[in-house]
């Protein structure tokens, strides 16, 4: 029976970017869109799944330069591919967590300065990705 105590909240989520902890996470979206084509069958028109694409964001609180490193990267490389680990460990979860790890990702764009006067520095990167692994889930 679900209970006030067993609702999973974001609060301990953390987020790995090429296996170094990015920043202080505030959110992160993961989205599987599915790519259909129309199938005309008789005189209806149904469709059918042709592809997927992983998209998604990432915000977090900056504790360091890693999206200006990441933009020196990228220009040595414009090719370069980038993996991303993220885990929920609620403690509501008994121990369980729900781990992703997010490869062959390319970001839309590096954002460099993003600075505001008394506010915590925030980043965002807007991503695709060519898979994801489901290592743990909360059952």
């Amino acid at each position: 029976m679900a209970t006030v105590e067993s609702a999973l909240r974001g609060t301990y989520g953390r987020v790995w970017l090429e296996g170094e902890e990015i920043g202080i996470l505030k959110n992160i979206n993961l989205k599987v869109i599915p790519n259909y084509e129309d199938v005309i069958v008789g005189f209806t028109v149904d469709r059918q799944a042709v592809s997927i694409q992983y998209t998604g964001d990432l915000t977090f609180e900056a504790i360091n330069s890693i999206s200006s490193e990441l933009c020196k990267k990228y220009l040595k490389n414009t090719n370069l591919r980038f993996t991303i680990e993220c885990n929920l460990s609620d403690p509501c979860a008994m121990g369980e967590e729900e781990t992703y790890t997010i490869n062959g990702v390319t970001f839309d764009e590096f954002p460099l300065a993003n600075w505001q006067k008394g506010a915590l520095i925030e980043k965002t990167f807007n991503f695709r990705a060519s898979d994801v692994v489901i290592v743990d889930l909360i059952n």
